[in-house]
């Protein structure tokens, strides 16, 4: 067996650039490593994989500096080290020819005027504000159930979610930081229904066992198989990709 639990980041300085987290966000990270340090099973082994993105990174770092500090040294629980997964990087953003993370795409929205391209366009339906609406969930809401050319769409980075999760090694917990977009896409797919926006740093947990794995999300849980084909429609060198690098859809 193997378990991922799939960790929203911090609260962060907001979405118009690749920016960290706030001193909440940071606090918000802090609770969640005690919280975890906690629960944490005896001789548990710890792999940190996370979005590449600064918010993403930051609330790895801080989750891990903290459960070193609560297991203390003599601890049985290994903690590894820091791993870079864009498998579980946000939502992508069809720009140039290529899959950026969204929100550094909305820098370069910011920096338009006059007569917009259809691209710029498309990112002002999914958040007119940059930011603002973002916190509340709004674009989320919107991308869940309208169809865009440029967005990620939820059943893909459903699939990208599974990647990773198939990639972590078989005893181990992997506490993946990730973003609210994988989260609610992820558990939507699972569970069959959408199922809200995840607070920061709330989690969903997936507990595999070989081909079938348990998804736990607030009170909810099911069991489904893990996905052992690619839609014909996909490309597995999109889903399967570790490292971020531009990717021609």
């Amino acid at each position: 067996m193997s378990r991922v639990l799939l960790i929203r980041h911090g609260e962060t300085h907001g979405y118009f650039d690749d920016v960290g987290l706030t001193d909440h966000g940071e606090a918000q990270a802090r609770a969640k490593g005690k919280e975890l340090a906690a629960v944490l099973p005896a001789g548990a082994r710890v792999t940190m994989p996370h979005a590449p993105t600064a918010r993403g990174t930051a609330t790895a770092v801080t989750l891990r500096e903290v459960l070193l500090a609560e297991l203390g040294p003599g601890s049985d629980v290994s903690v590894g080290e820091l791993v870079p997964d864009a498998r579980f990087d946000s939502l992508q953003f069809l720009y140039g020819g290529e899959a950026r993370e969204s929100s550094g795409v909305a820098k370069h929205r910011l920096g338009l005027e006059g007569e917009l391209p259809d691209w710029a366009r498309a990112f002002d339906r999914f958040d007119t504000d940059f930011g603002a609406g973002s916190k509340l969930g709004g674009p989320i809401d919107r991308w869940m159930v309208s169809t865009d050319l440029h967005f990620e769409p939820p059943q893909v980075i459903a699939y990208r979610a599974w990647a990773g999760i198939r990639a972590q090694e078989p005893g181990t917990v992997a506490l993946a930081s990730s973003h609210s977009a994988l989260l609610r896409a992820f558990a939507s797919a699972a569970l069959g229904h959408d199922v809200g926006e995840p607070r920061n740093l709330e989690h969903v947990d997936v507990e595999v066992h070989g081909d079938r794995a348990t998804v736990t999300y607030r009170d909810e849980q099911a069991e489904v198989d893990v996905p052992a084909e690619v839609p014909p429609w996909l490309d597995p060198a999109y889903l399967d990709r570790g490292e971020r690098a531009a990717h021609r859809w």
